[in-house]
């Protein structure tokens, strides 16, 4: 396996757990990808932090069943609201909408996100019913090369629908006018109108080593993977149908890097460039825009009651603000000590015209305090900024050049969020569910019985 995220993470466990001898390569310090956690110093004190907030939606029947099995779902706990909080000062809650397919959607025209007396009028375009209509095919080939927000403006939606656009489009690291259509129908499909489960979820209580991977890592052991950390694989030599990695042969291999890290690896590994469609694939593979995140710890809290998690109607880059020092035991702790909160601080698609460090903090407390007057003037105790760009970019014209689990080189598979599946599997589950398919081909090249996986359903109601 290469990497350890949630993808490497899912294949290696499954095949391990088949009886496979399983060896697992991983760069950093640590395991899980965007799931993985490290400690740092600041003032004296030693303190963890994470990639960030992570929801567990119900949708994620795979990575749950997972959790399950390794006793790591113990830790999860319910949010109260799916919220999004106005510039103007108002609130958009989602907590008591229908879980029912369709109704939910009746649902939200009693929160005033759709109006009835529009549908009855018929102002909406009519291309706002393909949102029922997701079918793999047909949904990208007519809006994968559409930006959402040409749908927005097609479908004539009211503005508290296109905020709820933004805030999905965003949630997958774009913009309106980056995302792909296509993409969107597709998370709505996934999220929201294929099932019954709503749009709550469940986090995780304490910091990821703790409430996954020490679960993870305990379940590998159990089955004899072996993990090396700080082992970079900077290249894969394919010889005689067999792969060469960190100067060891292997029969079959999963590459679970992520989608930054592929095509550097795929580049250097010339002996894989003779595999066409593959190698085109894997190159083509792109990230998303920057993103940005910053944890603070600071000496007071906000006022009011908040879900763990608020989504934020953006002046210039605060998309959401997570409030930690709510749900995660050590921040708990840490909170309980100090007398102050500890909030994280999100940019999913930032700005290019945001560059440097401070100018990119100055803007999120300008609109923290905005949502949260309240802390203004508050102190920085302890804080730890991070800029990445990694994450899956989910634009326009992409989706047909992804490459698939199984690739035309026998024994080697691919595994992870950037992965093109049949079922409209998105994110977490994505990566999980990418790493048992890649564990259930090598168990049928081996004549053995294939993982049981689930997923909702592939078609829209109305397709």
């Amino acid at each position: 396996m290469i990497g350890g995220g949630i993808a490497g993470l899912s294949a290696a466990a499954n095949l391990a757990e088949r009886g496979f001898s399983v060896k697992l390569f991983e760069k950093c310090s640590y395991l899980g990808g965007k799931l993985g956690s490290w400690t740092f110093e600041s003032n004296g004190e030693t303190l963890r932090t994470e990639h960030g907030f992570h929801a567990f939606f119900r949708q994620y029947y795979n990575l749950l069943s997972f959790m399950q099995k390794i006793g790591s779902a113990q830790y999860l706990i319910p949010i109260d609201d799916y919220l999004i909080l106005y510039a103007d000062g108002s609130r958009q809650s989602f907590k008591n909408i229908d879980n029912t397919p369709f109704f939910n959607v009746l649902s939200m025209a009693n929160l005033g996100v759709v109006r009835y007396r529009d549908m009855l009028l018929n102002r909406y375009d009519l291309r706002l019913l393909d949102l029922f209509r997701y079918d793999e095919r047909n949904t990208f080939r007519n809006y994968d090369n559409m930006p959402l927000s040409e749908f927005i403006r097609l479908t004539r939606v009211p503005p508290k629908m296109q905020r709820v656009f933004a805030s999905f489009a965003r949630a997958f690291f774009a913009e309106p006018h980056q995302m792909s259509t296509a993409e969107l129908i597709k998370s709505f499909h996934f999220y929201f109108l294929s099932n019954d489960q709503g749009l709550l979820y469940d986090v995780l209580n304490d910091d990821f080593q703790f409430s996954f991977i020490q679960p993870v890592m305990k379940f590998l052991r159990e089955h004899h993977a072996e993990i090396y950390l700080n082992s970079e694989v900077e290249n894969i030599l394919y010889q005689d149908g067999k792969f060469n990695i960190c100067n060891e042969w292997f029969d079959y291999c999963v590459l679970a890097a992520d989608v930054k890290h592929v095509p550097i690896i795929i580049s250097k590994s010339p002996s894989l460039h003779q595999f066409k469609d593959f190698y085109s694939k894997a190159m083509s593979l792109k990230t998303s825009a920057r993103y940005a995140l910053w944890r603070v710890w600071t000496d007071r809290f906000e006022n009011g009651a908040y879900p763990y998690f608020v989504f934020t109607d953006r002046f210039r880059c605060l998309d959401s603000i997570s409030f930690y020092h709510r749900f995660e035991q050590s921040s708990v702790e840490w909170s309980k000590k100090n007398g102050g909160g500890i909030f994280e601080l999100h940019s999913y698609a930032l700005p290019e015209n945001l560059a440097r460090e401070r100018e990119i903090k100055n803007a999120f407390l300008d609109e923290l305090f905005h949502y949260l007057p309240e802390l203004k003037g508050f102190k920085i105790v302890h804080e730890y900024f991070q800029i990445k760009d990694d994450f899956t970019a989910y634009h326009t014209s992409l989706y047909g050049q992804r490459p698939e689990t199984r690739t035309e080189i026998p024994g080697l598979f691919l595994a992870g969020d950037w992965v093109k599946t049949s079922h409209p599997f998105m994110l977490m589950e994505a990566a999980y569910t990418t790493g048992a398919l890649a564990a259930n081909y090598i168990m049928k090249n081996e004549g053995l019985c294939e993982n049981q996986l689930f997923a909702v359903p592939e078609r829209g109601l109305l397709a």
